[in-house]
């Protein structure tokens, strides 16, 4: 089983509204993917897999936060405890995606119940719950499908997908773009 399949396979739970099984497959397609890419031998997983999200934040909000396309953003989070922010409680959505969402579905098989998927391009805290939008997880397999470390794979003409933005109407599609 490759990269490709995992990307077709979280799209289809994901079109099924199963967000945490949608999100494991994408955070393992973007291991895949990192696992692939060339970097110091002494490099963590959590260093590739965040690095990869920062330097591909353009993609994953283009297509993971409906109506924003932004590098660098920093949210305020007090209702994950665990989640280490800096100086005045703000922390980085690779820090939220790796070490709240990803290392909970691939070492528990759960994502945190503070954690809760929306329809909206809102994320961050909300009464006891961080919201963040399952729009994202679409944003994450545009990385991958996107990224140079998988030029040689041929992506299946099925691993298109359609999300509409329930905002604005619009449609986005996932394809390779570089």
């Amino acid at each position: 089983m490759g990269i490709e399949n995992f990307v077709a396979a979280a799209l289809d739970q994901l079109s099924g509204g199963r967000y945490d099984v949608a999100m494991s497959l994408a955070c393992s397609a973007v291991d895949g993917t990192t696992a692939k890419m060339p970097s110091p031998s002494n490099r963590r997983n959590n260093e590739r897999f965040k690095s990869f999200l920062e330097a591909n934040m353009r993609i994953i909000t283009r297509y993971g936060f409906p109506g924003i396309e932004a590098a660098g953003i920093r949210i305020k989070c007090r209702n994950i405890p665990k989640l280490q922010t800096d100086a005045e409680g703000y922390v980085s959505i690779a820090d939220i995606i790796y070490h709240v969402v990803r290392c909970s579905v691939v070492h528990e098989c759960s994502i945190d119940d503070r954690i809760e998927f929306t329809d909206t391009t809102m994320i961050g805290d909300v009464d006891t719950k961080f919201r963040i939008p399952h729009y994202v997880i679409f944003g994450l397999l545009a990385a991958v499908v996107q990224s140079p470390a998988n030029a040689d794979i041929g992506f299946a003409p099925h691993i298109r997908a359609r999300l509409i933005d329930e905002r604005t109407g619009t449609t986005k599609s996932l394809r390779r773009t570089r």
